[in-house]
């Protein structure tokens, strides 16, 4: 009877619960997706996570996180890829090493892969940092038992080496990884290995100008693939497709460089032909056609791109900057200043959001997160053990049976519900920071913006002194005005101030009695630490204006000359 509620009890426990857990059904549908529909992909990896609310680790589940992190690193977030590859990790180690899939290893070498081509690609450009995780990852590979997946992981690090080595320019070091590389995958025959071999040594042979080189590797490669394609069981959206692809748009980049634009335009898209099932490839292939057919000199056309690829979903960053530069140029040339200031007003908004210091911030944030998760590793090392001499003690003590099973229920909710607080703080101080920092981008993109327009407003009044096309200036200056002193403006303004300070102007009108707009509108900019010519430069208005609106407030606030209207305003 015992054995019986002990076997009941115990098969309720996390651990089992998430032993049960299908992760390997989970992840093998995000891997089938992961390239073809990254979104459903991932409704796939948080489906998972639902179903692992316990909080237990496995080895799927560890997987499940570093897809995640795959997949938001390809759309270019590369801050919260880092943290979903740490989260991977951290769960890895918390594994028994008996339950492990890869007994031998220390750490997952694929996720220190990526976290090392995040250090490589990502803004923060640390490539010493990369090559710091890629030796790392081969150290671990090192450990695998299987041969052939032993040779594919480093061959993996070995390519990315040769790209540290290419950004260093030593090209002989990276062609030396990348034959190396190429010899251990014609062992392995695996098809879409050897073409990605081949895409890596024409990118090292057409930067070093050996063209001959190069050709005869696409030669080679086009081959392979046409051979691969008469095949019955050829899939256009596997990784052979998406590699063959990658050799074309090497070529489309490089004409492009050499500003041989109607050759590079032939093989983007050839490039983009091949790689329409992968949306995530396909954006920075149309951004280098418009730019080629601005080189070209066909505006239209370049418009026209530009255009479509600003409409697609979750565009990076980088891709939107460049497309707006192309819009800027043909705008421009051709004397749209109204379509010229939309641009710009773009092209300051993107550059606010895309601050680099806030990104270096994220980093260096996440970079301690991992120091102190080590240590959180070697707790859960302890408690794992804990657990299981507590559990062999409640087999050989039958009478403290049922006290210790009501111990560790209680435990087990205490930490899942402590978990969840955790968890919704965090959420709260998250989004009250990205507020924060919203209000400071907006109130930065007016002033810059309005700036802007005064510039371009005086130069207007300078041009009129010289022409006669005075009603025409007017029209401009009209719609310059119109747009500085935009309700609308500030409106925004108001409603994301009153989401970070949701009781500033509550307190005011209840502490100073009945205030205007005007003063209120003042009252936050003063909270937000805006100097006069500051505050002028947002709201349009002159600074003996502002000046004047200050005093008016001093009154209204009963305020003596000994008073400062700053210090008390900000300490509301």
């Amino acid at each position: 009877m015992f054995l019986t509620l002990l076997f009941f009890f115990t098969s309720l426990s996390p651990v089992n619960v998430a032993a049960n857990t299908d992760f390997q059904s989970f992840n093998d549908s995000i891997r089938k997706y992961k390239l073809t529909n990254p979104q459903k992909a991932l409704d796939f990896a948080f489906e998972a996570l639902d179903a692992s609310y316990y909080g237990s680790s496995s080895p799927g589940l560890s997987g499940v996180y570093a897809h995640i992190g795959e997949i938001l690193n390809e759309r270019g977030l590369h801050a919260a890829a880092l943290s979903y590859f740490q989260i991977s990790l951290e769960t890895f180690e918390t594994i028994p090493v008996s339950e492990r899939n890869l007994k031998k290893v220390n750490k997952p070498p694929w996720v220190l892969v990526n976290i090392a081509n995040i250090y490589f690609s990502s803004p923060i450009k640390d490539y010493k940092k990369s090559k710091e995780y890629n030796l790392e990852a081969q150290e671990n590979f090192l450990l695998y038992e299987n041969e052939g997946k032993k040779q594919n992981g480093l061959n993996t690090v070995r390519g990315n080496l040769a790209l540290i080595a290419i950004v260093n320019k030593n090209y002989d070091l990276a062609l030396k990884y990348y034959l190396k590389t190429f010899e251990s995958r014609k062992i392995l025959d695996k098809k879409e290995d050897l073409l990605y071999s081949y895409s890596q040594l024409i990118n090292i042979h057409l930067r070093t100008g050996n063209f001959f080189k190069a050709n005869e590797f696409l030669k080679t490669a086009d081959n392979l693939y046409e051979t691969l394609v008469s095949e019955k069981s050829f899939d256009n959206g596997s990784y052979i497709q998406r590699n063959y692809g990658y050799i074309y748009a090497l070529y489309g980049a490089y004409y492009q460089s050499v500003k041989e634009y109607k050759r590079a335009i032939e093989n983007l898209n050839k490039a983009k032909l091949i790689l329409i099932k992968f949306p995530n490839e396909i954006p920075s292939i149309t951004t280098r056609l418009a730019e080629c057919y601005i080189g070209l000199n066909d505006l239209s056309k370049a418009k026209e791109i530009a255009i479509e690829n600003l409409k697609v979903n979750n565009l990076s960053p980088i891709e939107k900057k460049y497309n707006y530069k192309v819009l800027e140029k043909i705008y421009k040339s051709q004397n749209l200043n109204r379509e010229l200031i939309n641009i710009k007003d773009s092209i300051i908004k993107l550059a606010g959001f895309a601050n680099t210091n806030k990104i270096i911030a994220n980093f260096s944030k996440l970079e301690t997160q991992i120091l102190l998760s080590e240590k959180q590793s070697e707790l859960n090392q302890n408690k794992i053990r804990y657990n299981t001499y507590l559990f062999i003690f409640i087999i050989g003590t039958t009478i403290l049976f049922f006290s210790l099973v009501s111990i560790r229920i209680n435990y087990n909710y205490q930490k899942e519900r402590n978990i969840r607080l955790e968890a919704e703080q965090q959420v709260i101080e998250v989004e009250l920071e990205n507020k924060q920092i919203e209000l400071v981008y907006k109130t930065n993109f007016i002033a810059q913006r309005n700036e802007y327009l005064e510039k371009l407003r005086g130069s207007i009044d300078k041009e009129e002194k010289d022409t006669s096309e005075s009603k025409i200036s007017r029209k401009i200056k009209n719609d310059i005005n119109r747009i500085i002193g935009s309700e609308k403006v500030f409106e925004d303004f108001e409603n994301q101030f009153n989401k970070v300070n949701p009781d500033f102007f509550k307190d005011m009108l209840s502490r100073f009695g009945k205030l205007s707009n005007t003063d209120l509108r003042l009252s936050a900019y003063i909270k937000m630490n805006q100097s006069n010519s500051q505050i002028a430069q947002i709201t349009g208005a002159s600074i003996r204006t502002v000046e004047s609106q200050r005093y008016r407030l001093s009154k209204k606030l009963d305020l003596t000359k000994e008073d400062d209207l700053n210090s008390l305003i900000i300490s509301l």
